[in-house]
Parts: C-alpha cells; sequence; structure tokens
C-alpha cells in the first residue's frame, strides 16, 4: 500500500519545496529493502532510518501536493528485487531506495537503467556498480575504498605481509577482495591460503591452514552470519593474530550478540559521532532513541541519509524524470548528511574516507597505530 508521509519541522521546508513545485498529483518513491532472509539483519536498520527520515514525527496535517512512499520486502533475494523495483517504477515512483547488498543492486540497476529511472542504495558496495550510465547512486562508500583501507591496514600498520584469506561466495566479495589483494600485492603482501566460507569442514581447514603456513593475520571478507562462523572457528582454535574483517560487521544485532567473538577484530568504517550536536546528527540520533529507544548504528544513518539526498534532489523540480533527478544529485552541493556533505562523483559514488576501528567489550572504536603505540613505548624506553 502507498503511504502519505508527513516530515517533522527539520525536514519540512525540504519536503514543502517538493510538494509545492508545480505537481498536480503526489511524488513517489519506493523502498525496496530485506525485511526477510539473510540479509535482513541491514534491512532491518536500514529501514528504520529511511522511515525515521520519511515519516517518524507526524506534523500538523498532509503535506501540500503530498509525498507518497511504498515499501517493498525483497526478502534478500536479488531476482525479487529486481521484481519488486520493476513494478514500482510501472507505478509511477520517480526513484527507488534499494539494493542493501551488491546482489541486489545489481539486479535492480538492469531494471532501473532499462527505464532511465534512478536507484539510491543505502549500503551497496560492488565497484561495478557505479559503471551504469548514471542510473545508480549510493551513499555508502565502494569497495574501491574499503579494500584498499584494509589491505593498507595489515602492511603499514601492522607489518603483516602473509594473509590468510576466509571468504564468503557472493557478489559482495567478488568486487571487494580483488581490490584488497590488488593493494596487498603492490605493497608486497600476498595471500598465503584461501578457504571458502560456508564449505565442507569450515574449522578443519583453518586449522590446516594455519598449521602449514606462517600466518601475520587473517582477512575475513564477507557479510555478517559468514564473518562470525568464520570468527568463531578461529576463536576454537584459539587463534590470537590480527584479525580484519568488513565493514559488514557493524550492524547492531551483530554487536549486541556476538560481542565477545568479535571482540579485537578491526574493520575499516565511516562513522559519525553520535554525540556531536551538528545537524542533522543532533535530531537524528535524539529522534532515534525517541521512536525505537535504541542508538542507531550506521545502517540506519546511511538509510537516513539516503533520504535526505533524495529529498534535496527532488527539491524544486517541476518535472520529475530519471534525467532530471540524476542532474539534481550528481549538483548536490550544501547538503550534509549524518556522514556529511551529501556529494557524488560522476558515476554516482559518494565521496567518502574510511577510518580503521575495532571492537573491545562489544563497543566500536578507532583503532589506534601499532606504529604509534611502538613509538610511544621506544621513547618511554628511552627516558633516563
Amino acid at each position: 500500500m502507498w503511504q502519505s508521509v508527513r516530515v517533522t519541522p527539520a525536514l519540512c521546508a525540504l519536503v514543502l519545496s517538493v510538494a509545492v513545485a508545480g505537481c498536480s498529483r503526489p511524488i513517489r518513491v519506493g523502498v525496496v529493502l530485506p525485511e526477510t532472509g539473510t540479509a535482513a539483519v541491514y534491512g532491518a536498520s536500514i529501514k528504520s532510518g529511511v522511515r525515521l527520515a520519511f515519516d517518524a514525527v507526524i506534523a500538523n496535517g498532509e503535506v501540500p501536493g503530498g509525498l507518497e512512499v511504498a515499501y517493498r520486502d525483497s526478502g534478500s533475494d536479488p531476482t525479487r528485487a529486481a521484481s519488486a523495483a520493476s513494478a514500482l517504477f510501472e507505478d509511477g515512483v520517480v526513484l527507488v531506495i534499494g539494493g542493501a547488498t551488491s546482489g541486489e543492486a545489481k539486479a535492480m540497476v538492469a531494471v532501473s537503467g532499462s527505464g532511465g529511472r534512478v536507484l539510491l542504495s543505502p549500503s551497496a558496495s560492488a565497484p561495478d556498480l557505479a559503471r551504469h550510465g548514471g542510473v545508480f547512486f549510493r551513499v555508502y562508500p565502494s569497495d574501491e575504498i574499503e579494500g584498499t583501507a584494509a589491505a593498507d591496514f595489515f602492511i603499514s600498520d601492522r607489518r603483516a605481509r602473509r594473509v590468510f584469506v576466509l571468504q564468503e561466495d557472493n557478489d559482495y566479495t567478488r568486487g571487494l577482495l580483488p581490490v584488497f589483494v590488488s593493494e596487498l600485492q603492490a605493497h608486497g603482501g600476498w595471500i598465503v591460503a584461501s578457504v571458502e566460507i560456508g564449505g565442507q569442514s569450515l574449522e578443519a581447514q583453518i586449522r590446516q591452514a594455519l598449521a602449514r603456513h606462517n600466518v601475520d593475520g587473517v582477512y575475513v571478507c564477507g557479510y555478517g552470519d559468514a564473518i562470525v562462523a568464520a570468527l568463531r572457528a578461529l576463536r576454537n582454535l584459539g587463534y590470537r593474530g590480527t584479525i580484519c574483517t568488513t565493514s559488514a560487521v557493524n550492524a547492531a544485532p551483530l554487536m549486541q550478540r556476538w560481542a565477545t567473538v568479535l571482540d579485537g577484530v578491526c574493520f575499516p568504517l565511516v562513522t559519525f559521532d553520535a554525540t556531536s550536536q551538528r545537524e542533522p546528527v543532533a535530531s537524528f540520533v535524539r529522534r532515534y532513541h525517541e521512536i525505537y529507544n535504541l542508538a542507531p548504528d550506521v545502517y540506519a544513518a546511511h538509510g537516513y541519509d539516503a533520504v535526505l539526498a533524495t529529498l534535496a534532489a527532488l527539491r524544486g523540480l517541476r518535472q520529475h524524470t530519471g534525467s532530471t533527478i540524476r542532474e539534481e544529485l550528481l549538483g548536490l552541493r550544501g547538503v550534509v548528511g549524518v556522514f556529511g556533505p551529501l556529494e557524488f562523483d560522476g558515476d554516482g559514488n559518494i565521496r567518502r574516507s574510511l577510518v580503521m576501528h575495532t571492537v573491545r567489550s562489544g563497543k566500536v572504536s578507532v583503532v589506534e597505530p601499532a606504529r604509534a603505540n611502538d613509538q610511544a613505548r621506544e621513547k618511554a624506553q628511552a627516558k633516563p
């Protein structure tokens, strides 16, 4: 069903400018996310941020002109996600927010491109998604940035050149892992062994690889459940070396349930200061807690930012076509989201940088560079 959306005062001016731009009927936006299935852990957080931005607090009456949002569950199935997006476009939506995973986004961008519509992803990161003729945009950093950051962490910070890879077989890893390997090799590192997560006797295969090879560190490449499976096997085997994984680990349900297993694991992440008084961070965090009685994770924040980018692009447009919306998204300047400026490059990638983080006692914090710690110890030892 279509849902009429009312907005908070913080978003009211923005949405009013959309609504009164000469439209005789409500503007329609679609949202396709995995609310069930294996990727629901991400879809639930993203949707909470999306809904918060669209309709968390009901203001006074209908927005003039109207803004309608339709939510669809992909079921974590790329084919179902593409079908839902196609149906929404046929029903008159001007843009779809969706493609939580790279697999879903790849299927959805095909139906978006065929009709010249726009797909705005809150979290899909495969590098090749941004090469689809301007129909795809994302508020989540590309794997080209994440893979490089992870490899540089092993080489520059941990001086780990011999890396053992544990990988899930999906579109996400097929986009991310080649970037990681290329960057690692470019700086003198190499992969000593690779084991697929989800295969037979995972723990036995890991034990065998660790016994055969001199390993400086382990890179776990995959989504949440696969990451947890690999980490549990490593913990059972008593592995105590450097472990780096993907930003996909930083979902609130995973952190809550598997805090002990995740302790000490590092990963690249774009994040925000939840204590900041900067807008829209302050109002986002406050309202999120009021509505959900939870602290928002990064996926909720990316969902929120996807809506802010959508509304900013629709603002003032008299004709809501794929080409006009693309032009507005590419030309966004001065619009600030939770993570900072909402500005896209010519391929639809958000302009973002990543910082290495780690888990300590269930909390995520920035990694202190090992090199800086070594230098501090050397200085302390040198003192008389």
